[in-house]
């Protein structure tokens, strides 16, 4: 059985974060999901949606965002967060529709 998919898109939301033992600023840990959730479906998605206003809504609510995250180049992290799954997911085609977070529970809609 595949693991819930949720859980594995925070996993990967987290290897992006500079400490990821501490807890992050709610902007950082919703900036890593929203990374993670652009790397998944990028795979089978040629068309990547406009992320960038997303996090600078994030920047303008912590502007030290990009301190808890291992570099402030999105693209940078976005291939990092690819070649994870690559690694670790070759196989699962789904794809994502929705993921979200409230609190510290990861919420994902997928198809």
């Amino acid at each position: 059985m595949k693991r819930p998919l949720s859980a594995i898109i925070k996993e990967m939301a987290f290897t992006v974060l500079r400490r990821p033992e501490a807890p992050p600023s709610s902007e950082a840990a919703h900036a890593a999901l929203l990374l993670a959730h652009i790397a998944w479906n990028r795979r089978s998605d040629s068309q990547t949606p406009d992320y960038r206003s997303m996090l600078r809504e994030f920047e303008t609510s912590n502007p030290s965002l990009w301190d808890e995250l291992k570099s402030s180049d999105p693209d940078e992290l976005i291939a990092e967060l690819g070649a994870y799954r690559a690694l670790h997911h070759p196989n699962d085609r789904r794809y994502l529709v929705v993921c979200g977070m409230r609190g510290d529970k990861v919420h994902v809609e997928w198809v």
